[in-house]
Order: structure tokens, then C-alpha cells, then sequence
């Protein structure tokens, strides 16, 4: 295991997630976690305070933070997750809705030398198949799509959401990174958004548009 040995594949998940929510949201908190693993209340407090006795994570009423500690073996989780999710994609053309589960299996056993034999290898890649950035501290100009309005174009960037059922719902929709959408119309009382790719329209409901992050195109663009 590429990391700290004093940290557990279950420990690294947990710290992962720690740094991928705090990139999307002002605060994390442990239903944050409970709700992002699948795992109970009481698993998630267990497990938050033998990282607080490793000195990976630090809390306070205001949620939960990684030390500098928690953070590098974070962001080296990430970075083995990027690419073997690209590996199963790309190369062994593994479904996109499966790569966030098989490299979920994989990353916490990727010894430092795979994985920069892996990265030359695929190219260096700076993002996953769904569009996440290997480096978090990179910054993010994406917005979600459901803060866009009728007329504007807007390429998708990437999906903030990895679930299985969420990924093929947007699959059949057309919607991946590097594709291009046009708001039509927005439904009333928060209803759903039109939207046109190509020259398909697809109704899309708010809450799946929150987690679609999209890069609003200038008229310039598009002309």
C-alpha cells in the first residue's frame, strides 16, 4: 500500500472523502460522510475518532478538516483512483458507470511505482473519465447547470456525482465532459430544465442538474 501504514484501505476511504467534499461544499460534516459511504451514523463516528488519534483529521463544531497529514495521503488516493478509473475506461473499456467501483477496489493496493508507471503510461491525465480533477487545489471555473437560464451554452466539465444508476441516466441523455448543451426553458416552481444537445431535447430535473458542472460558453464562442 502506497500510503502511511499506519493507515487502512477503510481509513483512506474515509479521508478521500473528506477531500473530495470539502472541494464541493463550505463545510463537512459526519452525515456528510455517512451518506457519501452508505455507512451508519455510528461507523462514521468510530472511524472519525481514531483518525483524530492519528492525527489525520481535526474537529470542531464548524465540521471536519483534514491536517496536512490527512490531506497528502488524500490527494494520493485521488490521484490512484483518476487513473485506474481511466485505465478501466480507456484502455480496458470498462462502462464509465463501472470505473468509480473498480478503481474504488484497486486504489488503496497501487504501489508508488505502478502508479507512476500507470500515469506515464496513460498519458499523464488531469481529469477521470467523468470529468474529476486528479488535483483538487487546481481551480475549479465549473458552475452547475442548474444555476444556468433560458439561451445559454455551455459545455459540461465535469459530474460531481460517481453513482452507477446516475451515471447511465446521463449516459442516455448524451451528457458527458466535453459535451455541448443549450438551456431552452426552465419549468416553474423548480420544475425541470430543457435542454438541447445536437439536435436532440432532453428534460432534466434540478437536482440532477446540481450535479452536472458545466463552463458557460460566451456568445463570441458559440458564434
Amino acid at each position: 500500500m502506497a500510503d502511511s501504514p499506519q493507515t487502512t484501505a477503510a481509513s483512506q476511504e474515509y479521508l478521500e472523502w473528506i477531500y473530495r467534499l470539502s472541494k464541493e461544499q463550505s463545510t463537512v460534516q459526519p452525515l456528510d460522510l455517512a451518506r457519501a459511504l452508505s455507512v451508519s451514523s455510528a461507523s462514521v463516528t468510530a472511524m472519525l475518532k481514531r483518525l483524530v488519534a492519528g492525527d489525520l483529521i481535526e474537529r470542531t463544531q464548524r465540521g471536519i478538516t483534514l491536517t496536512p497529514e490527512g490531506q497528502q495521503i488524500a490527494a494520493g488516493v485521488v490521484r490512484r483512483h483518476t487513473l485506474l478509473e481511466r485505465l478501466a475506461t480507456d484502455v480496458l473499456g470498462i462502462p464509465w458507470e463501472k470505473a468509480d467501483e473498480v478503481a474504488c477496489q484497486l486504489e488503496h493496493y497501487v504501489t508508488d511505482e505502478v502508479e507512476e508507471r500507470l500515469a506515464a503510461f496513460l498519458g499523464n491525465p488531469t481529469t477521470c473519465p467523468h470529468g474529476q480533477r486528479i488535483d483538487l487545489e487546481s481551480p475549479d471555473p465549473s458552475r452547475p447547470l442548474c444555476e444556468l437560464g433560458p439561451g445559454e451554452t455551455a459545455e459540461v466539465v465535469r459530474i460531481s456525482d460517481e453513482d452507477r444508476e446516475f451515471l447511465s441516466y446521463l449516459a442516455a441523455l448524451g451528457v458527458r465532459p466535453g459535451v455541448r448543451l443549450r438551456v431552452e426553458s426552465l419549468a416553474p416552481f423548480n420544475g425541470p430544465m430543457t435542454i438541447t444537445i445536437g439536435e436532440s431535447r432532453h428534460a432534466i430535473g434540478r437536482e440532477a442538474a446540481s450535479r452536472v458542472r458545466v463552463t458557460i460558453e460566451t456568445q463570441a464562442e458559440t458564434q
